[in-house]
């Protein structure tokens, strides 16, 4: 063999080797990347469900099933955030709130409630924080793409005694101001966290 034909194939071989080191660095730099958004995703789901949650946790009263007027012991959270409850309700904002018992069934099922309290404010007042709750609800992302299902429901409590309630499964969050960044943290956080999230 001549010296230009060894020359040519050590030019190749070097050529090779080069290339296969590129493929090898640009594999491990995938799998590196692949690698960090799997790290990523498990930290943010950790993160969701164990990290901490707003507002305060409520000791459960159970889930029995009743009729709305059927007696039952007496909630132990104003609003109500678990125990006896009755067929529940749409989504939706109200202005005449559902009996207690059916809000709670919602709850079982993974819904935020806000609950809101006009008994201080004017009537302007008031339609202003309604329309700062359905502008809240509106911009909320549905839990279910196929249904488009938000899971949110606002009513009337105009005897409890703070300006808004949000209440989730087990958990309670009570705001003297109407706060949009905590309420959609609350809603973000708690929504479907409960003892039957699949269920409409």
């Amino acid at each position: 063999m001549s010296a230009k034909a060894k020359t040519t194939n050590k030019s190749i071989r070097e050529a090779r080797h080069t290339e296969k080191q590129r493929t090898q660095l640009a594999w491990r730099g995938v799998s590196a990347l692949i690698g960090l958004g799997v790290v990523a995703a498990v930290g943010y789901f950790a993160w969701t469900v164990f990290g901490p949650k707003p507002g305060q946790s409520v000791p459960s009263q159970g889930r029995a099933h009743i009729a709305v007027d059927d007696p039952h012991e007496p909630y132990n959270s104003d609003p109500p955030t678990s125990g006896p409850h009755a067929g529940r309700v749409e989504e939706g904002f109200y202005d005449d709130a559902p009996p207690d018992e059916q809000l709670v069934h919602n709850l079982e099922h993974g819904y935020v409630i806000i609950s809101y309290n006009c008994a201080s404010l004017d009537e302007v007042g008031c339609e202003t924080l309604k329309t700062e709750i359905k502008t809240t609800m509106d911009r909320a992302k549905p839990v279910s793409f196929a249904t488009n299902a938000k899971k949110l429901i606002a009513v009337p409590r105009p005897a409890m005694d703070t300006l808004i309630a949000l209440t989730s499964w087990g958990r309670v969050l009570k705001l003297d101001t109407y706060d949009e960044a905590a309420t959609t943290e609350f809603i973000d956080k708690l929504r479907n966290q409960a003892p039957e999230p699949d269920a409409p």
